[in-house]
């Protein structure tokens, strides 16, 4: 088996580059503008790798992706040449057509690449190899555009396929599948194939993250027992970073350190004192930083890593939450001393880190592992990153923040801790969302600190999908993420995180990112929108298009999105998603992973704080606003032609399939609300107007599900959660759920009338 097996969309991303076409019947070349091909040749005046692929891509997108292939040499020149006297940031480029040549010149050879995917860009626009006569400079709006794989696990380490602690699932007690790393191609040669290095970087994307644990990556003389694995893992690493080096892409590992061992470990046994404060949710012994050599650990450890992969670009930390690590990462301190004697005697306050506040903690630990990291490459970046550091204090934090080294930068989460509403229900934003553009009251104090102090700040956003619908390859809610890249450059933003381990899929959302960060940017959304569908779908579709996304962003404002309803409510699995008939007692799954028993029937638990009234109440609206912009998009398939044509329907599939999923989860929620109400009921009449409600959702629902099906076999992109490392929903999955309403309609509900009447 192979990975293209595994995830079928997997070919898109690392397949043949230049299969689609682009070409429209009918296209011409316009007042002003030239036309490629036979005539020209290309010049590369530069023998540098990126050079040489930014030169490999232009003649294949112009032989495959328009028809129009180039003459081998003797041509009208098209030079790509590199001047470093341009500006001092490499990605800048100059593009110069003119009636006998054109010249692509980069600050840097990724300068000339970044040029190369502006020119073709321009071809897409015009359906065919035509370019407009002038001059263009362009410059990056941000320094670090970081990403990741969309085909790289998480709970696996990726380079090597190591899954035990503190990787596995297994370790935090889910009871999950993660069918990873089973392939024979599993690996970072697949899941950082250079044609999907290429793909991202014709996005915008210029850096990638990768998942790191230092027991697994480091050897450390304190801990000698440690770093077994590490000369396979930091051979892979090693070979990734210079191949995306060959492409002007860096590589950022992050880390959740020190990260802690199973309770039941050996290492406890030998280093008993080094042992932190259980976890709640896990059985996993946290290390106290109260101990000198903990922290020694973490500066040893991380100069080892940075010292073999010189390469390596930075770091990017989190130190709160998450995997267990130190004493405070998930405990905070109460001011109280009775309730801290309480917490210390039941196992879960550090008697030793109690003297200290978590925000020392916090900042003792980063400030280590930017000394490690800075001790051996001075130039990497240590980025920590501020996720759930509203535990310990308020916005924004600055306990932390005063206590962290100049040269550290800080990455805000972008829409955290703002306040928003669902229709007519306030409440507060406390996850990644497309739906709130940001930048939050967090967020904004975040920057302001750092911008009085003369420190860069970067921003952690979402651009592909949320937990607001986690297993589509994106929102189509580009009005959105245009809206957000306006704001991240008027904030300052300088740099940021794209993505978390899922929401990675190269897609329209990707693309519409590219768009708006780049100066010089669209002058409005609409803009940059029709120049994003024009590529796709051509002139005459793309004002439809970008209407109908118009209509789905606004529809999505009233999403519930709060860490429960997204967590743990059904949308992930909503078209398979079984009903109960008969109470099981047993709450919803996770939305975020394979759970072995996907069932669940207990409403209350999730809704908070919305209430199950109230999301059914959100769910339909947004749908019904979905079903006008997905209407309203329809209308472009009368104008689009050929390839466009297939594009634009299959689009129009996961604008579809997030309309299913909404009307789905608020038909499951409504019929167990009748269902609870109908088992709860004495009065006979009650009982029978219940059922009926239920047999009206039910037949409902098993219209809407079907519609799911192929839409599921049509893109294989649909259904798919990155982080849990499989499909949610599949025809097959929906089919068995379509099974279980036809036995509730033929069989439980006729039972339980005939009792009534009885």
């Amino acid at each position: 088996m192979k990975v293209v097996e595994t995830i079928p969309f997997a070919s898109e991303l690392i397949g043949p580059l230049h299969t689609q076409s682009y070409r429209r019947a009918g296209a011409v070349a316009r007042p002003g503008e030239i036309e490629l091909g036979a005539p020209w040749a290309i010049a590369r005046q530069d023998d540098g790798p990126i050079v040489c692929a930014a030169e490999e891509h232009l003649a294949g997108f112009l032989e495959g992706s328009m028809g129009a292939p180039l003459a081998a040499s003797g041509g009208r020149p098209i030079r790509l040449r590199v001047d470093e006297s341009l500006d001092a940031n490499p990605e800048v480029h100059r593009v110069s057509v003119a009636e006998g040549a054109i010249d692509v010149v980069g600050a840097g050879p990724i300068g000339v690449l970044q040029g190369v995917f502006h020119l073709e860009a321009l071809m897409r626009e015009r359906g065919g190899p035509y370019v407009p006569l002038g001059e263009t400079t362009r410059r990056p709006l941000f320094a670090h555009r970081i990403h990741r794989s969309a085909l790289s696990p998480f709970y696996v380490e990726e380079l090597t396929g190591f899954d035990g602690p503190p990787f596995d699932l297994r370790s935090c007690g889910l009871a999950v599948r993660y069918p990873a790393w089973t392939e024979e191609d599993a690996g970072p040669q697949t899941y950082y194939h250079d044609n999907h290095l290429l793909r991202m970087l014709e996005h915008g994307i210029n850096g990638i993250w990768l998942r790191g644990a230092l027991r697994e990556f480091a050897r450390v003389s304190i801990f000698p027992e440690l770093g077994a694995r590490s000369d396979a893992i930091l051979e892979r690493l090693c070979d990734l970073v210079a191949r995306a080096q060959g492409f002007g892409m860096k590589v950022f590992l992050y880390l959740n350190e020190p990260m802690g061992f199973p309770s039941d470990s050996p290492f406890w046994q030998r280093y008993p004192h080094l042992a932190g404060v259980p976890t709640r949710h896990a059985a996993v012994r946290t290390f106290c930083t109260s101990q000198p050599e903990v922290l020694q650990y973490l500066r040893e450890g991380t100069h080892y890593v940075f010292g073999q992969v010189t390469g390596l670009a930075g770091v990017i930390l989190i130190s709160a939450s998450e995997y267990p690590s130190h004493c405070y990462c998930h405990q905070s301190r109460p001011d109280d001393s009775a309730e801290q004697r309480r917490l210390i005697e039941e196992g879960f306050l550090c008697p030793r880190c109690v003297s200290r506040t978590p925000q020392e903690v916090v900042a003792e630990v980063i400030t280590s592992i930017r000394d490690g990291v800075k001790s051996a490459n001075p130039a990497a970046e240590v980025i920590a990153w501020n996720w759930s550091w509203s535990f310990y204090e308020p916005d924004p934090q600055m306990g932390i923040l005063t206590r962290l080294p100049e040269d550290v930068i800080v990455m805000g989460d972008y829409e955290r801790g703002e306040p928003t509403r669902a229709l007519d229900f306030d409440y507060e934003n406390d996850e990644y969302s497309i739906k709130v553009v940001g930048p939050s009251r967090r967020f904004c104090g975040v920057a302001e600190f750092q911008h009085s102090r003369g420190r860069p700040v970067y921003a952690k956003i979402q651009i592909g999908t949320t937990h607001e619908n986690p297993n589509v390859p994106y929102l189509p809610t580009l009005q959105k993420v245009a809206a957000k890249f306006q704001t991240l450059h008027a904030t300052g933003v300088t740099g940021m995180m794209m993505c978390w381990n899922f929401g990675n899929v190269l897609s329209l959302s990707t693309e519409t990112a590219r768009e708006f960060s780049w100066d010089p940017a669209p002058t409005s959304i609409e803009e940059g929108l029709l120049r994003v569908a024009t590529r796709h779908f051509g002139p005459e579709a793309a004002p439809d298009v970008v209407a109908g996304w118009d209509r789905i962003s606004r529809a999505h404002d009233d999403f519930p999105g709060s860490i429960p309803v997204m967590y743990y409510g059904p949308i992930s699995r909503a078209p398979s998603f079984a009903f109960e008939f008969d109470r099981i007692g047993k709450a919803f799954p996770n939305s975020w992973l394979l759970d072995e028993d996907p069932r669940g029937d207990i409403v209350g638990e999730w809704t908070s704080p919305f209430g199950g009234p109230k999301v059914v109440e959100c769910y339909r609206a947004v749908a019904a606003g979905w079903q006008e912009g997905v209407d309203r998009m329809r209308r472009g398939l009368a104008k689009a032609q050929g390839e466009d044509l297939e594009r634009l329907d299959r689009e129009i599939g996961v604008a579809e399939i997030c309309r299913i999923q909404l009307a789905c989860s608020a038909n499951l929620i409504d019929f167990l609300m009748a269902r609870d109400a109908f088992l709860g009921a004495t009065n006979a009449a009650e009982k029978r107007c219940l059922l009926d409600r239920m047999e009206a959702l039910c037949r409902d629902e098993r219209a809407t599900a079907a519609l799911a099906i192929p839409l599921c076999e049509a893109d294989s992109r649909l259904g798919w959660h990155g982080e849990a490392y499989g499909p949610m929903f599949t025809p097959e999955l929906i089919r068995a759920k379509l099974a279980g309403l036809d036995d509730i309609l033929t069989r439980r509900i006729p039972e339980e009338r005939a009792k009534l009447d009885g």
